[in-house]
């Protein structure tokens, strides 16, 4: 639980992009690893999963108070956090155990969410807030639907715009 140090850092400084950056890191790469060793159990998973929630939880925690937020966007960002909730609660009740699903565009909306301190320092946040909520929308959307709607839990599914037919 390396990212519990940046609640001990000044929010985007140096220091602290170079432990976030640490911290992302080592969630690729324990991933990695565990693919390479073909140690892709459901517990592994899901404690995984549970390690980039609490990373983005700490984010949100150092960054929010620092930034001019205006109401429409603390208003989509909780709006998308309530859209991973129910579509955690819905998938986790249909398939006994939590419903976490590694879509294509949910990697896609972790990445930018990594990139985002970073680009904090060189594009403004309205900008950044749009592009960022838009694509972390659709994946939230994408993650309920398909927690609502699929008969298994596949965590590794690619997503609803990548299924091979």
């Amino acid at each position: 639980m390396m990212s519990l140090v940046l609640l001990f850092l000044v929010p985007l400084s140096d220091g602290f992009l170079f432990v976030y950056t640490l911290c992302c890191l080592t969630d690729v790469l324990d991933g990695r690893i565990a693919r390479f060793q073909d140690d892709l159990s459901p517990t592994g998973q899901t404690l995984d999963s549970i390690c980039d929630a609490v990373l983005a939880v700490i984010l949100l925690i150092c960054i929010i108070p620092g930034l001019p937020w205006e109401d429409w966007m603390i208003l989509w960002i909780a709006g998308i956090a309530a859209i991973r909730l129910v579509g955690l609660g819905v998938g986790s009740g249909r398939h006994g155990r939590p419903a976490f699903v590694h879509t294509y565009l949910n990697k896609l909306s972790g990445f930018l969410l990594f990139l985002t301190p970073f680009l904090l320092r060189i594009v403004d946040l309205p900008t950044l807030v749009v592009v960022v909520c838009s694509i972390t929308t659709v994946s939230a959307i994408e993650y309920l639907y398909i927690n609502c709607t699929s008969s298994t839990l596949d965590q590794d599914c690619p997503g609803l715009f990548f299924r091979h037919h």
